[in-house]
Parts: C-alpha cells; sequence; structure tokens
C-alpha cells in the first residue's frame, strides 16, 4: 500500500487517526524517556517527557516546595524534565557554580533580558556567555563592593529615620499605644526607596507616599510571573512576549497586559537617568552608583555606554529590592514567632546600647559586632531563600557526573535555593526549623582539636556551600552587600526601639514564588518598647 494511501485510509476513518495519533505521541514519549543518557535518574514520570510538569509547578506559585519534596522523596539527583536535572549534592554546588568549569546559564534567563527600543538586551543577569557576563560585569563590579556601598551608609541612613518617623507619627496619632501595619509592604518600600537613592540620588518617596510609585513593583511582580513561568519552556518566549506582534496585542488583554512590562520597568528606568542627568552638577551632590560606573575607566578609557549604564539601572531596579523585602520579612516574621530568639537577639542589641556602642541609627560596624544578630540573619535567609527556582546551568562538554549519576553535555542541571537549603544530612533533622544557634554552634567546635574539629569544619563547610541565599560563584548576586547592609542596619535599629507582634497570630503567612519567593499577609502590631 503507498504512502497516498494509507494517508488517505488514515483521514477518511477518524478512528484509525487518532488511534495513529496516539502511537505517535507514544513512540515520541517513550523516545524521550527511554532513549535519553538521563532514563536511569530517578523522577516523576510526566517530567521526563514534557516540560509542562515544571511549568505548571510555577504557574501555580509552589515550586519551591514541590522542589524540597521531590528531593525528599528521590534522592540528591532528580530528573525534572526532559533535558532538566536538579540537584542537591553539596559537593556538586562547587563544580556547577564555578566559573572554571564553565557551566553557562541556560536559555531559562532569556525572558529576563532588558527591552529596549532596539529590541531586548542581555542584563548583568540574564547573559547566558560567562565571557559576555565578564564584560559586563567588569566596570561596574566595584560600585558593588562593600567598601563602596560603605560611602553611602548616610542614605540608609536617611531612609531608616524616614521609616521611623512614620512609625513614630502613627503611634502618637493612636489611641492604643499601638499600630496595626502591613510590615511586609513597608519593608519592600523601605528596600525600594534605598535602592533608588544609591542608585539615582534620587529617593523616589515609597515611603512618605505609603504606595507604590508609578506601579512600578507592581510592574516587576508582573513581569516575574511571566519570565519564571515561559522560562520553564523557553522555546516559547519567542511566539508570546518576545514576539513585538503578539506584545503588542497582549497590551489589549487586561489579564496579560499585567505581565507585559519588560518595556515599562525599562522607561521607568531611563526616567530616573533622565533626571539624573538634568541635575545640575554644580549643585548636585553626586554619590551614588550611577557616578560611580560612568567614570569607571580600564587602561584609561571609559567603559560604559549610555545603553550600559541604562542596563545597570534596569538590573538594580528589578531586583535590586525583592531580595532584600524577603530576606528583611522572613527575620522579622521567624523572630516574632520564636520568643525566645527575639528576646535573645533584643538582649543583644541592648546589651550594646547601654555600653554607649551604639550610634543614634546603628552603623553596618556596630552590627557586625553582634554575632547573634549574623545568626539570626542567616538562619532567616535559610528558611526562606529569596529565589526558590532551579538556577540552572547547561553541562559542558565531557558531561558530569553528580552523586554516581552521569549526566552528558547539554543537559540542564540546576541546584533550588529552598531544597538544598532544607536538606537534612547537611542542617540536621531539625533543617525546617528556625535556630539560628547552628550557625553559633558549628563556628563554636572549628576550632577544637583532632577528629571532632574535623569533623566540625567539614560540617561547616557544607551548611555554607548549602547556602545560596545569594547564589555562588561568579553568577552570586551582584546586589549581595547592598542587602547586607540595608539588612544589618534596619533590624537592630527598629527593635531597639520597637515591639513587634502577628496582628492575627493564628494566621500564616502566604507565599508565592514566580523566582522570588514573596511572602504575604506579614501583618504586624508595633508597639513603642517599655524601657
Amino acid at each position: 500500500m503507498g504512502a497516498t494511501n494509507v494517508l488517505s485510509t488514515t483521514t477518511s476513518n477518524p478512528v484509525l487517526a487518532i488511534v495513529s495519533g496516539i502511537a505517535v505521541l507514544l513512540i515520541y514519549f517513550a523516545r524521550v524517556r527511554y532513549s535519553s543518557r538521563l532514563r536511569l535518574i530517578p523522577g516523576p514520570f510526566l517530567a521526563s517527557i514534557s516540560h509542562i510538569p515544571r511549568l505548571l509547578s510555577v504557574a501555580h506559585g509552589h515550586a519551591h516546595f514541590d522542589a524540597i519534596n521531590l528531593h525528599r522523596k528521590y534522592g540528591s539527583v532528580v530528573r525534572v524534565g526532559p533535558n532538566h536535572v536538579a540537584f542537591s549534592d553539596p559537593e556538586a554546588l562547587s563544580i556547577v557554580y564555578s566559573a572554571y568549569f564553565r557551566f553557562e546559564k541556560s536559555d531559562f534567563y532569556l525572558p529576563f533580558d532588558a527591552k529596549t527600543a532596539h529590541g531586548f538586551v542581555p542584563t548583568v543577569f540574564s547573559v547566558r556567555s560567562e565571557h559576555a557576563h565578564r564584560g559586563i560585569k567588569r566596570p561596574i563590579a566595584s560600585a558593588y563592593s562593600m567598601t563602596a556601598l560603605l560611602e553611602l551608609e548616610g542614605l540608609t541612613d536617611e531612609c531608616i529615620a524616614i521609616f521611623q518617623n512614620k512609625v513614630e507619627d502613627k503611634l502618637d496619632s493612636s489611641e492604643h499605644g499601638s499600630i496595626e501595619m502591613n510590615l511586609g509592604d513597608w519593608l519592600h518600600w523601605y528596600a525600594f526607596d534605598l535602592i533608588t537613592s544609591i542608585t539615582f540620588s534620587n529617593r523616589l518617596g515609597f515611603m512618605e507616599s505609603e504606595t507604590d510609585v508609578e506601579g512600578i513593583i507592581a510592574a516587576i511582580e508582573g513581569r516575574l510571573k511571566y519570565n519564571a513561568t515561559i522560562g520553564q519552556w523557553p522555546a516559547l518566549h519567542k511566539f508570546l512576549l518576545g514576539n513585538n506582534l503578539v506584545s503588542w496585542l497582549a497590551n489589549f488583554v487586561p489579564s496579560i497586559v499585567k505581565m507585559n512590562t519588560a518595556g515599562k520597568i525599562v522607561q521607568f528606568a531611563a526616567r530616573q537617568l533622565k533626571r539624573y542627568e538634568t541635575k545640575d552638577p554644580e549643585k548636585s551632590d553626586f554619590r551614588d552608583m550611577l557616578e560611580r560606573f560612568k567614570r569607571t575607566k580600564i587602561n584609561g578609557e571609559i567603559q560604559m555606554t549610555d545603553v550600559d549604564v541604562l542596563m545597570g539601572a534596569v538590573g538594580n531596579i528589578f531586583a535590586g529590592s525583592d531580595t532584600t523585602a524577603i530576606s528583611l520579612r522572613s527575620m522579622f516574621y521567624y523572630l516574632i514567632n520564636d520568643p525566645n530568639c527575639m528576646r535573645r537577639l533584643v538582649e543583644e542589641v541592648d546589651e550594646m546600647n547601654r555600653a554607649g556602642k551604639l550610634s543614634k541609627i546603628v552603623t553596618f560596624a556596630e552590627s557586625s559586632d553582634m554575632p547573634y544578630l549574623q545568626a539570626c540573619l542567616k538562619e532567616a535567609m535559610r528558611m526562606h531563600p529569596a529565589v526558590g527556582l532551579l538556577l540552572e546551568r547547561i553541562v559542558p562538554e565531557g558531561g558530569v557526573t553528580i552523586d554516581g549519576h552521569y549526566i552528558p553535555a547539554g543537559s540542564v542541571v540546576g541546584a533550588n535555593p529552598w531544597a538544598v537549603a532544607r536538606d537534612r544530612n547537611v542542617y540536621g533533622e531539625d533543617a525546617d526549623q528556625f535556630r539560628p544557634e547552628r550557625w553559633l554552634d558549628a563556628s563554636s567546635r572549628v576550632g577544637m582539636d583532632g577528629a571532632a574539629g574535623e569533623s566540625a569544619r567539614t560540617k561547616l563547610k557544607d551548611m555554607e556551600r548549602n547556602f545560596l541565599a545569594f547564589g555562588m560563584g561568579s553568577r552570586s548576586c551582584l546586589g549581595k552587600n547592598i542587602s547586607l547592609l540595608e539588612m544589618n542596619k534596619l533590624v537592630p535599629q527598629m527593635l531597639r526601639s520597637y515591639e513587634f507582634r502577628l496582628a492575627d497570630p493564628n494566621r500564616e503567612w502566604d507565599m508565592e514564588d514566580y523566582w522570588f519567593v514573596k511572602q504575604l499577609g506579614l501583618n504586624c502590631r508595633i508597639s513603642r518598647r517599655q524601657t
């Protein structure tokens, strides 16, 4: 029977057509599942043949919890897609995320490229090539050093003062001596005011206006939902909001326009740059990150074009507030829910205050001398890492072996910060509990002699290696020091003056994971401390 006759018979017989279609699909899925060199890696069956389960997990906003459960069910290496492998093995972290081994970012990051009038442009975060990343990072890295940021510490003080003054004003007008506040929103406004202040020398007034200025926070959150979801199947991007026509049509669909904000975010950054450039240099004291970007020279030559400066500003706006706000929410939430930890931290702050070791607004140097504060911050970020999806990388030529499983070149591998942070083999059976003492206990034993000391050093090394709150290696979060500066100053400053408790102690907060794991519902009752 010729091919034409077979086709004719099939199309004239609907049942045969359906059966043939099913057979073709089964053959395809069987090939994807069993012919791949990933076939021996454990994991959910549907995930091994389709991107859809992973995409749906992210679309529902709970991929961080799914990752923890997958590793606890299947082990340290799990097949989570036709070509995707998730791992939580501590030894593999320093291989996959090392610049030396050249595991480049996958196309998951494609939707994170910034949308400009000239098309989509990779940022220091989204660029896939390691070589290109070094070129983008080199002229701006020094502006993110702690030494450089400490020169801008006064700008942090201004934002903290505004926050405190707002709380004081509300307490003064309260008849009950306490106020109810959505602390989650306020921490985000604080972080956004500060990132715009140190980037543009222009605080936008989120806290003063008590609102999302120009809707930029909503714009970022909308875009993150799209990026995180479509990033699970990046080939779709060019047919969706990565396509100019589709992107234009999306503006007429209310439910989609909220996610079609890549251009709006760049335009917001461009407006801040324009405002910045129109300031009179004789009357303005430019001591900010943009000023450092623009004056960066290598071998006597200016390194950054106007587009480069814009991309640096976009990067700060897109990711500069979420990590800090999420970590601060986690810190307050877990302290409020653990009175013993809160009491111990407040006592540490009070002791330094009584000894005259604290400034009017706590400095970064002063907070660095608070060991329990440091342990609490680290534990809060371990319990709730800002990022809750795989940090995807492409396996280079030669492949890689992770915990006994060979993974061929071209496969996509990655660790989810939530999964490695809850690894009971590393953090113990109480890995799901907030216990800052785990860091102090581990540190206190590393100086011991013999086998006990060696074991303690190995334990602490694994704990530190599994701590991915800011990523790892050459592609770790460029704004890490900004977050550390903001958190180290704000937390002790607020705890020395105020008491915090949940407005509804019986209500758990909600979370949604679209790259950043945002918390919802941190409503607190705040009152002045009786000292």
